[in-house]
């Protein structure tokens, strides 16, 4: 029986009129096979749709390569020996003393997921930031650790570009922000689906390098 869902509500001016919607009944796609009930009988676990809006900010290095913006949280327990090719914070793995992400966040009441993306991303960051062209979305499921719902989201990517601001003043949502080189970011992220959305990425930026729309060049990591 198909999962039938319950999308939230966007309006014609690309505001949510609503952030969270639920799920009407049956598993949620994605769920591993051990963790879903049978799809003819209503889920044991209170489900919902969740919706967030994030970026990819890039500019041009000092030698004409390809920078983006990268988020960390240190992760308990791992102190790392700075020898892993990306200096004393890098590091991929469930063994990596940091984990790698895009910033992204919760539209709030009124917002368009434009208007999320650069707030959000320029809170996480410190950096501030013009929305150049919607890249992907992404879909996956979680539980809430608090409420133990079981979420069904999806995230909506822009490729951005620095338009001032520094990194040394982002919010606690993070412990590191760096820029990192275009080649090193699609191995520090942590998620396939965020590597994914720099992957899709590569060509809206060569072509607004083309265009003139590009970044200005930075000169070493900040």
């Amino acid at each position: 029986m198909a999962t039938s869902v319950t999308q939230p509500a966007i309006r014609l001016d690309g505001a949510l009129a609503a952030v969270v919607a639920p799920i009407d009944a049956g598993p949620v796609a994605g769920y591993a096979p051990d963790a879903i009930a049978d799809a003819d009988t209503a889920a044991p676990w209170p489900q919902a749709q969740a919706v967030s809006a994030g970026g990819l900010v890039f500019r041009v290095s000092s030698d004409g390569g390809i920078e983006t913006l990268l988020c960390a949280r240190n992760r308990p327990g791992c102190s790392g020996d700075g020898d892993d090719g990306y200096g004393a914070a890098g590091g991929v793995g469930d063994d990596a003393p940091m984990s790698w992400r895009l910033p992204k966040g919760t539209p709030e009441a009124g917002e368009s997921l434009e208007q999320t993306a650069q707030r959000e991303v320029q809170e996480e960051t410190g950096v501030r930031v013009q929305v150049l062209a919607p890249i992907t979305s992404i879909r996956y499921c979680f539980v809430g650790h608090s409420d133990g719902v079981h979420y069904d989201k999806t995230v909506y990517f822009y490729l951005m570009a620095p338009r001032g601001g520094s990194t040394a003043d982002h919010d606690a949502e993070f412990d590191v922000v760096e820029w990192r080189r275009y080649e090193d970011a699609l191995e520090l992220l942590e998620y396939d689906n965020e590597r994914q959305v720099v992957e899709q990425a590569r060509n809206l930026i060569e072509s607004h390098r083309e265009s003139g729309l590009e970044t200005g060049r930075g000169g070493g990591r900040k």
